[in-house]
């Protein structure tokens, strides 16, 4: 695979594509370098917003060393950016792909547009019905996300809507959601209340799937499953709710320094191995007054989360060339332990060089949770995380066991992690 720099050097693009906050990129941060194919160049260059002059010239540049487009296709789902692509090469020139491939980038564009504002009408339907039994909620990423980030409701790519409850109406809200209409599928099985009491500490969030509106809800009631990543706040969460108008109705959300801060979390929870999650970071910056980024990294400090958010900005920047203010830069750039990250964070972009689906391939998902080890400093973070990966609600399931024995599943947790890659491995 050709070696590219992350902060491209200048023949190979105008440094303005690749730095935006008007210091010179030697005097704040050191490159860190990854393997990219040109493939997967064009689409990062196609994953900035909003697209400038030099943007364009970038596209353009990596569009010409391009051979293999179905492979340029395939990078593009695998990272979720297919509108955000379509739009960039719409603007940057649609002849600098072949028309079939740009058709499939528009077909992708058009049913992500549909899915999204079915996703919209189902998020106002399952609010008003929370608020009417008098459970707050409020709508974390999604559509919303898209509309801050983008301003654009359609350019984000949505999978799912993401409802955040306060935890202890979680039993009534289930009850409600299913009762309108959607069948939970994570966990897709029955929970004794013990069991839901554990689930409760050891995760944060069911998932449901409606199916007439072919929208899927997962209802949070935490941001994450390790409570000390990122702690419940009230007042930080509720006390400072921002309110959003989308699609005629209004939808509580975080408020911005706090959305980034938990952006940053989320992404390197999954080692940034989807570059969407990145594209949302960058074009946040690119809206954000630097005080709100001053804010943010407050709070990530406050969590002890600093390397998480060093990381977050130094990929933003050196991929996808978000403006950061130059004294957040230069002490991202100085972490060494944020700088670690990155590069993971690159090598899980561009698994195995393949643009096939990492979570399919060995020993990614173990690979990953690894990884969460690193993101906080600490004993009692690391235990807690261990506490979390050690315990698995799917194997309730898989092994009922009587209710005096539930503290055999943690230690049988190795064996049930083997057997299942054994039959990964014998179904191939």
């Amino acid at each position: 695979m050709p070696r590219m720099s992350l902060d491209a050097t200048q023949n190979e693009a105008p440094p303005s594509a690749r730095f935006r906050s008007g210091t010179p990129h030697s005097a704040t941060a050191q490159p860190i370098e990854a393997h990219f194919c040109a493939e997967l160049k064009l689409v990062i260059a196609c994953a900035r917003w909003p697209l400038d002059p030099a943007g364009r010239a970038e596209i353009a540049h990596r569009a010409a060393a391009v051979h293999d487009w179905r492979r340029f296709l395939a990078w593009v789902w695998r990272h979720g950016v297919a509108p955000l692509v379509c739009a960039n090469l719409r603007a940057a020139g649609r002849d600098l792909v072949p028309g079939d491939v740009f058709r499939a980038l528009e077909e992708r564009e058009g049913g992500n547009t549909r899915r999204v504002f079915g996703q919209v009408a189902e998020a106002a339907r399952i609010t008003r019905l929370l608020t009417d039994a008098t459970i707050r909620a409020m709508m974390v990423k999604g559509p919303l996300l898209a509309t801050l980030a983008f301003d654009d409701v359609s350019l984000r790519w949505s999978r799912d809507i993401d409802l955040l409850i306060d935890p202890e109406h979680v039993k009534e809200a289930d009850r409600l959601i299913v009762a309108a209409g959607y069948r939970r599928i994570a966990p897709d099985f029955a929970l004794t209340p013990q069991q839901q009491q554990m689930f409760l500490q050891m995760r944060c969030e069911f998932a449901y799937y409606h199916e007439p509106s072919d929208v899927i809800l997962e209802l949070h009631w935490r941001l994450t499953a390790n409570r000390r990543l990122m702690p419940p706040d009230e007042r930080a969460v509720w006390g400072r709710a921002k309110a959003v108008r989308l699609g005629g109705a209004e939808f509580l959300t975080l408020p911005e320094d706090e959305l980034f801060v938990y952006l940053c979390i989320h992404g390197a929870t999954h080692v940034w191995f989807r570059l969407k999650w990145l594209a949302d970071v960058a074009a946040l910056l690119q809206r954000m007054p630097a005080e709100v980024v001053e804010r943010a990294a407050s709070r990530a400090a406050a969590l002890g989360l600093e390397r998480v958010f060093h990381q977050s900005l130094l990929l933003a920047h050196e991929l996808l060339a978000a403006p950061v203010p130059p004294g957040l830069l230069a002490a991202a750039s100085r972490d060494p332990a944020a700088r670690r990250l990155a590069r993971a964070a690159c090598r899980a972009l561009n698994w195995r060089d393949s643009p096939g689906e990492p979570a399919r391939t060995p020993w990614f998902n173990l690979w990953v949770s690894w990884q969460a080890f690193g993101l906080k400093s600490g004993v009692a973070y690391r235990w807690a995380e261990f506490q979390d990966q050690i315990c698995s609600p799917e194997d309730w399931q898989r092994l009922p066991l009587p209710r005096c024995l539930a503290f055999l599943y943690p230690p049988l947790r190795p064996i049930s992690w083997l057997a299942r890659k054994l039959g990964h491995v014998l179904a191939r």
